[in-house]
This record gives structure tokens, C-alpha cells and sequence, in this order.
């Protein structure tokens, strides 16, 4: 099984081109079961598979992805640094507020879009 570390370029197209910031579907077949990925503009991931399937050869050739092999080292340092560039999600604290009436009714009714005609004052003219 050979690893690879495959990039999204659409981003780098040109503005005219129709794949233009695309997100890219990639199908492959892995344990005799078919599997996509779908990888955003700039977005890299590596995939485990012994061959590469024609269609992302196709991608490649036409430029909007690029295809490295990896070997173990080199994915275990990118491991490593993608895992410290991650920052650990903080717990979601509960936090409850209390509302009451008199807020509610203290608190005036903010208006949003058009003035009615009826607001509008005709001129004493």
C-alpha cells in the first residue's frame, strides 16, 4: 500500500476557467468497496491505496490536483504538524440566563424596513 498526498488546485485555475474554486468528488474502490472523497479549493489529503484509479490521473492531467507519493517518514512529520497546528476544542459550557417580563417590557420595539404611509406626515401646503 502506497500513500499519497493529493492537493486540490482549483483555486489556481484561472478566474474563466469552469472548475474555478471547484470542490472535487475523488472515487476509488478499497476493499473491494467504492468510495468518494470530496476535497475543497487548497484542501490536501493523503490517501492509503495501492494504486491510483484513472479518474484522479485524469485530474492530474488536467491540472487541478497534484499527486505526491509519500513515504512513512515524511507522513509521520506531517502528522505530527498538522496535529500541533490543530488547537483542542474547549467544552461547551452550559451558561443559562434567566428572562424575565419586566425586561421584556422595558425594552423598546426596533423597527426594520420601509416606513408605511401611514408614519409619513403630509405637507400643510
Amino acid at each position: 500500500m502506497n500513500t499519497y498526498k493529493i492537493t486540490n488546485l482549483t483555486n489556481t485555475v484561472g478566474k474563466r476557467d469552469p472548475k474555478f474554486n471547484a470542490t472535487l468528488d475523488l472515487d476509488y474502490v478499497d476493499a473491494m468497496m467504492k468510495k468518494s472523497i470530496k476535497i475543497k479549493p487548497s484542501e490536501t489529503i493523503f490517501l492509503q491505496i495501492s494504486t491510483l484509479p484513472l479518474s484522479i490521473h485524469r485530474l492530474r492531467v488536467k491540472g487541478l490536483i497534484s499527486v505526491v507519493e509519500v513515504g512513512p517518514s515524511e507522513l509521520k512529520n506531517n502528522m505530527e504538524t498538522t496535529n500541533k497546528l490543530r488547537k483542542p476544542k474547549k467544552e461547551a459550557v452550559a451558561e443559562t440566563v434567566e428572562v424575565t417580563d419586566e425586561v421584556k417590557a422595558t425594552q423598546p420595539k426596533k423597527r426594520t424596513g420601509r416606513k408605511s404611509h401611514e408614519d409619513e406626515t403630509p405637507d400643510a401646503e
